[in-house]
């Protein structure tokens, strides 16, 4: 093995278990109580609760109103939502809203309207806030709707 092959090998270990965590220990660092969890068991099912307790060899989950204690030779992964702002969403929408909005304003705006006229260049002006607000709304409602998980516990094989 040359020191590429196992430098390497060794980034994706420790790229592997930093993403997540490998005991009910470090899953409270990821997941405070109260926190939704998605449990995945070694069968196959998958049970999606609140935390109750954390300990090191269980979980603890309040599922519909009942409580469901999770050992943890029996869990095979756990995910939570992905903490996503819309900031990104809003910000992007807006500069693409604002652009299109810009190009269609200029459109509209007269081919003979001199240089210095005041009302040239309104239907850009306008085109653009116009734009940047509907685009900002889109681009909010767009990422608001996007729900992703991530691991914070995988069992090891």
């Amino acid at each position: 093995m040359n020191r590429y092959t196992f430098g390497a090998a060794a980034a994706l270990v420790l790229f592997a278990t930093s993403a997540t965590a490998q005991s009910f220990a470090a899953l409270e660092d990821q997941a405070a109580l109260g926190t939704t969890l998605y449990v995945t068991d070694t069968a196959g099912e998958e049970t999606r609760g609140r935390i109750v307790k954390l300990s090191d060899l269980s979980l603890t989950l309040q599922v519909d109103g009942t409580r469901q204690q999770f050992a943890m030779a029996d869990i095979a992964r756990v995910e939570r939502r992905k903490r996503d702002s819309v900031r990104n969403g809003v910000l992007i929408g807006a500069a693409a809203g604002a652009l299109a909005g810009f190009t269609l304003g200029k459109s509209m705006d007269s081919p003979g309207c001199p240089r210095r006229g005041s009302e040239c260049g309104q239907g850009a002006v306008v085109g653009t806030v116009g734009g940047a607000f509907w685009g900002a709304v889109g681009g909010w409602i767009v990422d608001a709707l996007v729900r992703s998980r991530e691991s914070v516990y995988v069992a090891r094989p």
